[in-house]
């Protein structure tokens, strides 16, 4: 949370303050905590801030709530401990950790960027490659804060438009005053200034994929113009991405995404390991219980024999008793194993030809959106014909269709949802658990919305709780 950041540093400033008033002769600071300027000297040291910001996007927790929220997921048979219960059930409030953690990670991400980007300043660099280093790394930690605000308004924006309330934009690092909220549109025109920086700082010679390149920011780019719905841009950073690496992968190259074996597709992965976090182990513990697993409106969108998807995504384990549950997301690798190797695919080339189609769509532009999509179809389904698109609610119904295959456990199915403010509706097979399911989230439904943390409420009386929390 924005005011509980750094809670130590805070406490230490305050004392520091009040210690000065007192016996303004007493110059006294801090023994156990380093400043700023003193933990980053040199490009080294801003380098080790750089990958510090990076560390800590946890986007597995994300994965997992916003699929568990939407109809991508049915509660496992094995799930009896009710791990995240509340946000499955949609009967959550403000003080539920599991639909509020977002914002805090996000916010320590923007403020280890902004700390680091405060010290570059006084870094004295001369030699041309120690500048373009340095100018790289800005550029780096322009695009991680310009994400994490974007991030921020997938979250908590009441609604993707720019007159609705979005996010507090923090561009410095602060623990005084009480920030109030700036309007969805702010918060883009905010995202979108970091991001033509990042571009303008980041070479197109540097091509770490664990770190934000240059055609990474440009996808990340398109992203954030469909949620802006700037159909245009979409399309414009949406074809620069894909004309820096644009490849769909096929059949086995395909499947080897999900098991790290290759890295096609991926503009930007996020590394972990097995003391860094699992995206596996969110679905299927070390003792191989099942908390949730695919929904079954999910698996009859594929084609178990065309459709390189169903086995890449979904398992069904014939090995466990009739009592457990055998049917799994095999989308990262480990299932059986303690194997917690699975890397964070953060953003990939079929989800810009899916921007390309729905943008294309939207402006009315039927043949290049058809294009796209049917690119998709091609690479993902043996024997697959082009389909053409009499309208463009013909078009958009298949491209959702499409992103709730392709993108399925990735985090996007509940923001999207709420992007075409569509309710979400669970098969009937999906729900048997008991009453306590409900079946569908009305768009008016209370945690359609997600609230602000109670936490940040609390410390900030002045931020705006969304509505009906």
């Amino acid at each position: 949370m924005i005011k509980n950041i750094n809670k130590m540093v805070g406490i230490m400033l305050l004392s520091s303050i009040i210690l000065t008033s007192c016996e303004k002769n007493i110059d006294l600071k801090p023994s156990d905590s380093i400043s700023n300027e003193t933990a980053i000297q040199n490009l080294d040291d801003l380098d080790r801030a750089t990958v510090g910001a990076y560390s800590n996007l946890q986007y597995q927790q994300a994965y997992y709530v916003n699929t568990i929220m939407a109809d991508e997921a049915r509660w496992g048979v094995d799930n009896l401990i009710r791990n995240y219960a509340g946000a499955y059930r949609w009967d959550f409030d403000s003080g539920n950790g599991d639909v509020t953690a977002a914002w805090g990670t996000m916010y320590n991400v923007v403020d280890r960027v902004n700390r680091a980007l405060a010290s570059a300043e006084g870094i004295a660099v001369a030699a041309p490659a120690d500048v373009a280093t340095k100018n790289r790394l800005r550029g780096e930690l322009l695009a991680i804060r310009a994400m994490a605000h974007a991030e921020l308004l997938r979250w908590f924006a009441p609604r993707y438009e720019n007159d609705q309330l979005g996010v507090v934009i923090m561009l410095e690092s602060s623990i005084l005053g009480k920030p109030q909220r700036s309007t969805f549109g702010q918060v883009m025109a905010q995202v979108n200034a970091d991001f033509a920086q990042a571009d303008a700082l980041i070479p197109s010679t540097f091509t770490d994929i664990f770190r934000i390149t240059k055609p990474a920011v440009a996808a990340l780019r398109a992203r954030a113009a469909l949620y802006a719905k700037d159909w245009a841009n979409a399309i414009t950073y949406a074809n620069a991405a894909i004309a820096a690496k644009g490849t769909l992968a096929t059949g086995t190259d395909y499947a080897a995404i999900w098991t790290d074996a290759n890295t096609s597709e991926n503009y930007f992965q996020l590394r972990r390991n097995a003391n860094a976090g699992s995206v596996r182990t969110y679905w299927t513990d070390d003792n191989t219980d099942v908390f949730f697993s695919p929904s079954f409106k999910l698996i009859d969108t594929y084609n178990a024999t065309t459709d390189v998807r169903y086995n890449a995504f979904i398992f069904r384990d014939g090995t466990v008793a009739s009592s457990r549950e055998s049917w799994k997301v095999n989308k990262y690798s480990g299932q059986s194993t303690t194997n917690r190797f699975n890397n964070i695919k953060v953003i990939r080339t079929s989800e810009m030809y899916l921007i390309l189609a729905e943008a294309n769509a939207e402006l009315n532009q039927l043949v290049p959106g058809a294009t796209s999509l049917n690119a998709i179809r091609r690479a993902r389904i043996t024997g697959y014909t082009d389909q053409v698109f009499a309208s463009k609610e013909a078009l958009i119904d298949a491209v959702m269709l499409e992103r709730y295959k392709e993108l399925a456990f990735e985090g996007h199915r509940f923001f999207d949802l709420r992007r075409r403010q569509l309710p979400v509706v669970r098969d009937d097979r999906d729900i048997t658990v008991g009453a306590a399911v409900p079946k569908t989230l009305a768009t008016t439904g209370r945690n359609y919305i997600l609230p602000i943390p109670s936490g940040e409420k609390f410390a900030n009386p002045e931020i705006q709780q969304n509505p009906g929390y």
